[in-house]
């Protein structure tokens, strides 16, 4: 069904035989529509005379009807795309009996007669009939900001959705995959011309991500760039596969990006502390600057911006080297106690006795240090209950005599020392904690 046209619901009843066509033509069998013959006139005046001329439609008919083009003797309904007969001689008939047992207009026309309003973003009143073409397009974009697989408009909860909300039919995965790719081509194509046309001043991030299972490198290539509301946008503009990670791979693909967008104008290019990635901007920079004198800013000396989150990290690192016993003590009990449900219990009862708040006790991800820090934190909170295990839960100290690496027993259980250590290190990484925070809205 086709809802993107807006005709009312009419009455055809007085309607009949109003009017025969879209463009009626006055050279008709019937004498009514031919110019009268002047006394004088002759074959070659005739034949000189103007060319048939056309009158606008009269009947309200031809708001649910469209000649087609090859044919004007026919004609397609606007919902069901069906063709009838249009002749000028044979009138409307068909077409207002047609139009009356059409059940996808009747759909139509009931839902266009919906109570049911929204505002648009002008503030006017207009019906919340959703066309074909925004749902679809909708749906597509769902998919893609959700990072949602292809096979779910084919699932049946995505049916039962649409048939619960009354919306047309989804289409099929192959559909969504040929419309996703149109959608992102024509985008693509809109932004370069953008960026061609405004001469934008770009600032880039790249970084280069490994596939853990085919262990193939792939290089991502991000724009920050302001719009002309003064927004802060990004744009992911490369995802490139790479055979290495040297410099002049690097300098390879940014150049060729960049050729490919039109962009060439920067501010900097913000990348980690890898000896590779400052080969790789030397390069770069020797052949960027030859497209203009106004390709760089201050000729390229703010060009190689290093990461402020890799920086942060190595800091952060560094302050582990120095209690790392001791976090190996806390990361040792947090595991015991979240080991089973019946250790989890006994931790609680510990807690309740202790008449400390209850809260969840998350376990850290040892390559991100700043679930290490929120993992010290809280752990630093039920301390009490940890010094309790130790006193009362035989099994508790058992685990820390275990040994699991080259005869060494496991760290822990946690003492004293160690809790202090946990402090100290706590105010130390509220700091980085803090900064990590921040809205990126805010670093301009």
């Amino acid at each position: 069904m086709d809802s993107s046209s807006t005709p009312n619901r009419v009455s055809f009843e007085n309607n009949r035989d109003v009017g025969d066509g879209e463009e009626q033509e006055l050279n008709t069998p019937d004498s009514r529509g031919k110019r009268k013959e002047s006394p004088g006139a002759n074959g070659a005046e005739l034949n000189a005379m103007k060319a048939p001329k056309t009158l606008p439609t009269r009947s309200k008919i031809w708001e649910h009807y469209t000649r087609t083009k090859e044919n004007r003797d026919k004609c397609i309904c606007h919902y069901c795309k069906k063709k009838f007969c249009c002749k000028t001689k044979s009138g409307t008939s068909n077409l207002l009996k047609h139009i009356s047992i059409c059940k996808q207009f009747h759909s139509y026309s009931d839902g266009q007669s919906s109570t049911q309003q929204l505002m648009d973003e002008e503030g006017n009143l207009m019906t919340a009939k959703v066309s074909d073409k925004t749902y679809k397009e909708a749906t597509n974009e769902m998919m893609v900001i959700g990072e949602l697989p292809l096979c779910w408009v084919d699932s049946v909860a995505w049916k039962h959705f649409c048939k619960k909300m009354n919306l047309d039919k989804p289409v099929s995965r192959r559909t969504s995959r040929r419309d996703i790719v149109k959608m992102y081509l024509e985008r693509k194509a809109a932004m370069k011309k953008w960026f061609v046309a405004n001469k934008q001043r770009v600032s880039l991030t790249t970084d280069i991500w490994e596939a853990k299972i085919t262990r193939a490198s792939y290089m991502v290539v991000t724009a920050h760039y302001i719009d002309e509301c003064w927004r802060l946008k990004k744009l992911i503009i490369g995802f490139k596969h790479v055979s290495d990670h040297k410099g002049q791979t690097i300098s390879r693909v940014l150049l060729d990006v960049l050729a490919d967008w039109g962009i060439e104008k920067l501010f900097c290019v913000t990348v980690d502390n890898a000896t590779a990635n400052s080969s790789a901007l030397r390069r770069f920079h020797s052949q960027f600057s030859l497209l203009s004198d106004d390709s760089l800013v201050l000729d390229g000396e703010f060009l190689h911006m290093r990461c402020s989150a890799h920086i942060i990290n190595l800091i952060v690192k560094d302050g582990f080297t120095d209690v790392d016993q001791s976090v190996d003590a806390v990361r040792n009990a947090v595991v015991y106690v979240r080991g089973s449900g019946n250790r989890l219990i006994s931790f609680e009862q510990k807690v309740e006795s202790g008449r400390m708040t209850r809260g969840s006790l998350p376990l850290d991800v040892t390559t991100r240090w700043n679930s290490t820090y929120l993992m010290l934190s809280t752990a630093l909170k039920f301390r009490a209950a940890f010094e309790k295990m130790e006193a009362e839960d035989k099994l508790y100290n058992d685990y820390f005599l275990e040994v699991v690496d080259k005869g060494r027993k496991r760290a822990g259980p946690p003492q004293y020392t160690d809790w202090k250590a946990i402090e100290r290190l706590g105010r130390f990484l509220v700091i980085f904690y803090n900064s990590t925070l921040i809205p990126p809205t805010l670093w301009i």
